[in-house]
């Protein structure tokens, strides 16, 4: 009897160990499926930061399955194979296993805490990390746990970090990351001061590349190789977070985020051209068609408004330093203080140097439309002046000419000005 006792006591023991070590086993599976995506792209690029001022390091192919380590204005900071860190646009690719939880932020319990390149001790060193420093943990495995670690995957000993309740979410890439900027906007003022009321220090052409020292707001404080210290914008320059020069801004349509403004809307309702037939409802038209032609390059398109509702210049304008549009376009129709005075397509920007390329690429295609351009220029808007972003607003015809009228209210004009909006941002992204 005894016998069987200390048999089936034995066998409880070995049945315990066995659940702890399938409990164990799950649980490494389930952290190193959580929080995956699938790329549904034929192709999509990976960046050092999340949009598209920033180096593109790559690409990843279609059903490449990736793990999520962050998120920040629609962008997936992801782990590449190699234990690569870089960001690609979320709207590229479908969500398969994205849970609420985002990855645990621990704390290193020990000083000069040693981060190797592989779960090894005998692995490469890529570094140490100070005590009490904060990291974002990515995946745990018995005695190894794998961090965020300037820009690429580290490991460190699982004792050596104390975990927290709190997650990385939507944490940004560190300034610190950010070796050199280089310009993309022909004759780029360097200025003195981070505003554009500085004073300018020099003009530059495209291509020319600045060591980059620190950040005060939207400007970036960069370093000529001849010692000139000045401040240039960040929306005229791309940045690298390696030492390698960046040849170009490789941008791609497919991963912008584009605002589209109907003008006015709610109690605002614009200007009228006949009898209950105001502006306010073709501008919210004329968007819904230029959403649905961007959508179809895979880019990604936010309306100011949806509906019939109000929204504050300053709501518009700030929405694009909020979710760091690549583009703004708001949609007009002018009207003259006599009926069939006016007659033609005009696209305004505030910024040369912002907003003047946009403003060109978008009214080089508008050009064809058979009410016929008045070209662009500069014009101080509201929506303009205190937008971050690149941005002009379009007055697609007069409505209060018949001539004009004709066509604005028509289906296939509306159908040509989407298309062309469209190609003119795909020549703006090239």
């Amino acid at each position: 009897m005894k016998k069987i006792i200390k048999l089936f006591i034995k066998n409880r023991i070995l049945v315990a160990i066995l659940l702890l070590l399938a409990l164990s086993s799950w649980s490494t599976v389930a952290l190193a499926s959580a929080n995956s995506v699938v790329v549904q792209s034929d192709s999509v690029n990976v960046r050092v930061g999340p949009g598209l001022a920033y180096a593109n390091m790559g690409q990843v192919k279609k059903g490449d399955k990736l793990a999520i380590l962050a998120e920040k204005n629609k962008w997936y900071q992801v782990r590449l194979s190699g234990d690569k860190i870089g960001w690609i646009a979320s709207w590229l690719i479908d969500n398969t296993e994205v849970s609420s939880a985002t990855n645990k932020v621990g704390i290193v319990k020990v000083p000069n805490t040693t981060v190797f390149k592989n779960a090894d001790a005998n692995s490469d060193v890529l570094g140490t990390i100070e005590q009490s420093e904060k990291v974002t943990i990515m995946y745990q495995e018995q005695d190894w746990t794998q961090i965020l670690y300037n820009g690429t995957a580290g490991w460190v000993k699982s004792n050596f970090i104390q975990g927290t309740q709190k997650t990385s979410g939507s944490s940004n890439t560190s300034d610190n990351d950010i070796k050199t900027v280089t310009v993309t906007q022909p004759n780029t003022k360097v200025r003195i001061e981070p505003n554009q009321n500085g004073r300018v220090v020099k003009s530059v052409k495209v291509g020319k590349k600045f060591d980059y020292l620190s950040k005060d707001g939207k400007w970036y404080k960069v370093r000529d190789s001849d010692g000139t210290v000045g401040y240039v914008a960040s929306w005229v320059v791309t940045i690298s977070g390696t030492k390698s020069a960046v040849k170009s801004a490789a941008t791609n349509i497919s991963e912008a985020t584009i605002i589209l403004d109907p003008g006015h809307g709610g109690n605002d309702s614009g200007a009228e051209s006949r009898k209950d037939t105001f502006e306010k409802n073709f501008t919210l038209k004329y968007a819904k068609a230029i959403k649905q032609q961007l959508e179809k390059t895979g880019a990604r398109v936010v309306m100011t408004r949806s509906g019939d509702s109000s929204k504050s210049l300053g709501e518009r304008a700030r929405l694009s330093s909020k979710i760091q549009a690549d583009a703004f376009i708001s949609l007009h129709f002018d009207s003259s203080a006599e009926a069939n005075s006016g007659s033609g397509v005009t696209t305004y920007y505030y910024n040369r140097n912002k907003d003047g390329k946009l403003a060109d690429d978008i009214n080089s295609q508008l050009k064809g439309l058979s009410i016929g351009s008045r070209g662009t220029a500069q014009k101080d808007l509201y929506v303009l002046h205190y937008n971050s972003q690149p941005s002009i607003l379009i007055e697609l015809g007069y409505i209060n000419s018949t001539s004009d009228y004709k066509y604005i209210n028509s289906d296939k004009y509306r159908e040509q000005v989407a298309q062309d909006v469209t190609n003119g941002l795909k020549e703006y992204f090239k």
